[in-house]
């Protein structure tokens, strides 16, 4: 047994995280996510997240029309790494939204906007997204003003990763006859930060 000083910790299954929310644990407000087991918080937005965040999916609905969904803000179900983060923006293989993306469906594109999350979305997010077998992981680096794109996820890293400034392309892995401007994704040097 404990003692009052220990500090004990609990880790949840998604079936349980999602038992909590149903029942109102979690605040109408707060922001959270389930990672390898804990609830976690999520970074504050800026507005420039959110502006950013706006870009990049309808930049993607844009360029993939008719061959993909784009979905922003949605639950990534991630049973088998006792995980459920929230991508800012998931492409599905299909324009129909029918069925949730999870460990049997995965996104064929997960991008995260990070200003303030940056170290989490380039550590412990790529290692999460690599170990669930994402195999195209955008970061667009708000700070930095560059698109991080990693792939070949293995052993629970990413071993290709590569570094996209502003008025560059990129094509998505599975749709390599798109070209995607880097500079389309950012926000505006107006937008604060």
């Amino acid at each position: 047994m404990a003692s009052q000083t220990e500090q004990v910790s609990r880790l949840f299954t998604v079936a349980e995280y999602h038992a909590m929310g149903k029942a109102g644990i979690f605040g109408p407000d707060e922001r959270v996510e389930l990672v390898r087991g804990l609830v976690v918080p999520m970074s504050p937005k800026s507005w420039a997240h959110t502006v950013a965040t706006n870009q990049i999916a309808a930049v993607l609905r844009d360029a993939l029309a008719g061959r993909a969904g784009v979905v922003m803000e949605g639950g990534l179900r991630l049973d088998s790494l006792d995980s459920q983060p929230e991508p800012d923006v998931m492409v599905l293989s299909t324009p129909g939204l029918s069925e949730a993306p999870s460990d049997r469906r995965l996104p064929l594109l997960v991008v995260e906007a990070a200003a303030a999350s940056l170290r989490t979305d380039l550590g412990d997010k790529a290692m999460l997204y690599a170990q669930a077998g994402i195999r195209d992981y955008w970061v667009l680096n708000l700070v930095d003003r560059e698109l991080v794109v990693m792939r070949e996820p293995e052993a629970g890293r990413y071993a290709s990763r590569t570094v996209h400034v502003e008025d560059t392309r990129v094509s998505p892995l599975s749709w390599p006859d798109v070209e995607v401007d880097v500079s389309a994704l950012l926000p505006d040097r107006s937008v604060e930060i």
